[in-house]
């Protein structure tokens, strides 16, 4: 597995020329998705670290590409992440915005990658709700992009739902948890 460490992964967010309010975003996306492995792993499950922090930093190497190419960022950053030998870390970049898996399955890492992308407006940790508002106001332009949002917000619960099942503290306590850690490193 070709998992990069927190200076690699910087190199390639600067090499792809990520701007830095992306790389703040990123930054609190792998701390919420350490804390998360943090408590998983006092309940006997674990999920490996680097997996984690990799594709946290890296989820949205391809943001503002896509903004300014009209790409799918979460295509298109897992093709670049493919090119880099990545392959696990691409597939977790991929999943972050359409999420598929197992609800009744184990907890895998692009559950938590995915879960966490959708604890953080900008850089800000927030509830899911808070965010899933934030985004309807800002690409709930239509219908079928409600409707789309309707499905995000039903799938982001019921991961948080599974996720928060194994551990010993609330979704509201994660900012807590977080708050003053330096796991990144």
């Amino acid at each position: 597995m070709n998992i990069h460490d927190y200076n690699t992964c910087f190199a390639l967010l600067e090499r792809y020329e990520v701007p830095e309010h992306i790389i703040d975003h990123s930054r609190q996306v792998a701390l919420i998705s350490l804390c998360l492995r943090e408590g998983l792993i006092v309940q006997g499950l674990e999920l490996d670290r680097g997996l984690l922090l990799s594709a946290g930093l890296l989820h949205d190497i391809a943001k503002m590409a896509s903004i300014e190419n009209g790409r799918d960022h979460a295509e298109l950053g897992g093709e670049w992440l493919d090119n880099e030998g990545c392959p696990e870390i691409a597939e977790i970049v991929r999943s972050h915005v359409r999420l598929e898996t197992d609800l009744a399955g184990p907890i895998v890492a692009k559950e938590i990658i995915y879960y966490a992308d959708k604890r953080v407006r900008h850089v800000e940790i927030v509830s899911v709700l808070e965010r899933l508002a934030d985004l309807r106001q800002r690409y709930g332009l239509n219908s079928p992009s409600l409707t789309r949002l309707a499905d995000l917000e039903k799938l982001t619960l019921a991961v948080e739902k599974k996720i928060f099942s194994y551990l010993d503290f609330t979704p509201e306590e994660i900012l807590q948890r977080c708050h003053g850690k330096n796991l990144l490193t």
